[in-house]
């Protein structure tokens, strides 16, 4: 089926001081001065992300694309299914001590009631020039505090999932480097870090960090934690900056088309969806809990050497948590393996404009999708982890 072709916002651009072309080179073609644009749908052209099942996704109705991406608020609880095994006390001590470097003024800015639902639940794929987000930009913090807030992530994830995030800034810093415009709106310091509640070890509270193509919302209740929603991608794919070759996402797509290249002809037939999804379906703005109805191929009917290739594709996403978390919901979610479904739209080819792959269990929802900008002339990764029965922490959004 050939690729289906996916439009993506023009951002508010400013003319910066590092404005200036760029020429990539292709097959010897020297695609030159290319206009940087942002991620997602336009939602004046009406392009959604639709199924059989009829939901939509963050070009639709759930949520406009740029700055008209609308957040609402969710009657959040905090009965969500948390993973155990949480380090809360070491989470709480960062963030502590974050804080502490701030002033009253930029305290304010950063720390919010966790009764805020609209706040808690707004988060994005796109650069914050196009969707605000809430809390206090790192590019605003000084040395001190900018070291603390990251030192804040870092206690929250893995090594694993710390060095992607950092990937995924330095994808950043690439895009503002390689701007036609020089556009301020990329790099590394726009990402925010947001604090609900007072850190606790007893009461529950949620550290929000995220920025374009990242979104991290960990809500902590004594001694478990909520690790989604979780957004992971990066644009470009793959590039080199201080003679570094870096490539984000490299596990989590290698793991996902693993298991999509193991098909038969007969489950390749069963996976794959009859409607076309041209991004992530239950992103930014999509928290109502409705899920899609599970569609594709079970995992039930995968063979014996095909089944650790879907845990391995879940583990790339989970593991990005503390190591105790971590466990906790892979075998939660394993324990739901046969359960699963696996789904694709459009064409699984690891370079096909508007890739769509879907593992779909009980609990466990992952989305990756191939869509492309006018930044570069490659498509580039949407990634998302939810938890059906605990994203922020609530059992509300799977109600």
């Amino acid at each position: 089926m050939p690729a289906i072709g996916y439009q993506e916002l023009v951002p508010k651009v400013r003319t910066g001081r590092r404005g200036r072309g760029v020429v990539v080179t292709t097959a010897g073609l020297a695609v030159a001065a290319l206009v940087l644009t942002a991620c997602g749908t336009d939602s004046s052209t009406g392009t959604t992300a639709t199924t059989s099942s009829g939901a939509r996704g963050p070009g639709g109705a759930g949520g406009g694309g740029g700055g008209q991406q609308t957040f609402t608020a969710v009657d959040l609880d905090t009965d969500g299914e948390n993973a155990s095994g949480a380090n809360t006390a070491e989470v709480v001590t960062a963030v502590q001590s974050f804080l502490s470097t701030l002033s009253d003024e930029q305290k304010d800015t950063a720390t919010f009631d966790f009764t805020d639902n609209v706040s808690r639940q707004t988060w994005s794929n796109f650069p914050a020039s196009n969707v605000p987000r809430k809390g206090i930009a790192l590019t605003d913090l000084s040395e001190a505090s900018k070291s603390a807030a990251m030192a804040v992530v870092k206690t929250m994830l893995s090594a694993k999932g710390y060095a992607q995030v950092e990937a995924i800034q330095r994808a950043d810093d690439w895009l503002q480097a390689n701007s036609t415009s020089g556009n301020d709106s990329f790099g590394d310091g726009n990402y925010y870090v947001a604090v609900y509640g007072t850190p606790s070890a007893t009461e529950p509270f949620m550290v929000q960090f995220g920025g374009h193509h990242l979104a991290r919302n960990y809500t902590y209740k004594s001694g478990t934690a909520s690790v989604t929603p979780a957004f992971t991608g990066t644009e470009p794919k793959a590039f080199t900056i201080d003679n570094t070759a870096v490539e984000p996402m490299k596990e989590k797509a290698g793991t996902a088309f693993a298991v999509f290249d193991s098909l038969t002809d007969a489950q390749d037939a069963k996976a794959k969806l009859s409607a076309t999804v041209n991004d992530i379906m239950m992103g930014p703005g999509v928290d109502s809990g409705k899920f899609p109805t599970p569609e594709g191929l079970a995992v039930s009917e995968l063979s014996a050497d095909q089944k650790p290739l879907v845990r391995a594709a879940i583990a790339a996403w989970v593991e990005d948590a503390a190591p105790g978390e971590a466990a906790s919901l892979l075998s939660t979610y394993e324990s739901a393996l046969e359960q699963t479904h696996l789904a694709y739209a459009n064409n699984t080819s690891v370079d096909g404009e508007s890739t769509y792959l879907r593992v779909d269990g009980p609990r466990v929802w992952i989305e990756l999708v191939n869509t492309r900008s006018r930044s570069t002339p490659d498509v580039h990764y949407h990634g998302v982890l939810r938890d059906k029965n605990d994203d922020y922490g609530s059992s509300n959004p799977s109600s």
